[in-house]
């Protein structure tokens, strides 16, 4: 008799900011599930305009396989999973189907098939390894006080992040306009130069900031910046293209 492929998770909010995460970039994810005690769970995906990359790692309980799943719908997965009271998790994963049953809570999420979805063309790991010149921290206050600035400067779609006299700013304006609003935020002392690098306001708020403070490294040369967010379970690595001016 074959063994079912089971999948078993604690009942946290880590696992559903996880998914959040995936969501907040597209409705759709391939999810690869690597056996193991913890399992590693991993996902690579790209916004509409594919000005955004997000590699997600989650670490869950166990899982007696290793897998690639196409989820059709991450907010709707997310949805029944936050409906599931039990402390731990246990899933059958079927070939395609995601099946789950405990007392209260019984559901079968249907999958696409293999080849449905595909992968951002990236190369993670040359990603991994570039040179950035510029590395700084950010913390979840000063993001909310940019966004809340965005409610002002309504004209733009473009952020840019650049130095002036030690400072570090973040400016919501487009320089490519005439008469456009702008709200600037220094975001503290540095010790770099950067030059204004313009990049789309919506891919910073769709980071999802799952701790106090996290790291933002610029590659100068091909205009890209990486932002790095992590928990104890979750690693969130977001890649983003900067914009003509």
């Amino acid at each position: 008799m074959v063994e079912k492929r089971q999948l078993k998770l604690q009942n946290s909010p880590e696992f559903v900011t996880f998914l959040d995460s995936l969501s907040k970039i597209n409705e759709s994810a391939i999810l690869e599930v690597v056996e193991g005690e913890p399992c590693q769970m991993t996902s690579l995906i790209s916004s509409s305009d594919n000005t955004l990359i997000l590699y997600a790692e989650f670490l869950g309980q166990s899982a007696n396989y290793t897998g690639r799943h196409n989820i059709p719908d991450i907010k709707k997965l997310t949805r029944v999973i936050e409906s599931i009271t039990e402390k731990d998790l246990k899933f059958i994963v079927n070939s395609n189907n995601i099946e789950y049953k405990d007392k209260s809570v019984k559901f079968k999420y249907h999958l696409y098939e293999d080849g449905f979805l595909s992968k951002p063309s990236i190369n993670l790991e040359k990603i991994k390894q570039f040179n950035c010149e510029v590395s700084f921290s950010l913390t979840k206050n000063q993001i909310q006080q940019i966004i809340k600035g965005s409610t002002f400067a309504t004209d733009t779609t473009k952020i840019y992040f650049y130095t002036e006299d030690g400072q570090l700013k973040a400016e919501l304006t487009d320089r490519a306009r005439h008469n456009t609003d702008v709200y600037t935020l220094s975001l503290g002392e540095v010790d770099f130069d950067l030059k204004p690098l313009p990049v789309n306001f919506d891919n910073i708020k769709f980071l999802n900031i799952i701790n106090n403070a996290f790291t933002v490294s610029i590659n100068t040369q091909y205009g890209v910046m990486i932002i790095d967010i992590e928990t104890t379970s979750t690693k969130l690595k977001y890649i983003i293209t900067s914009l003509t001016q």
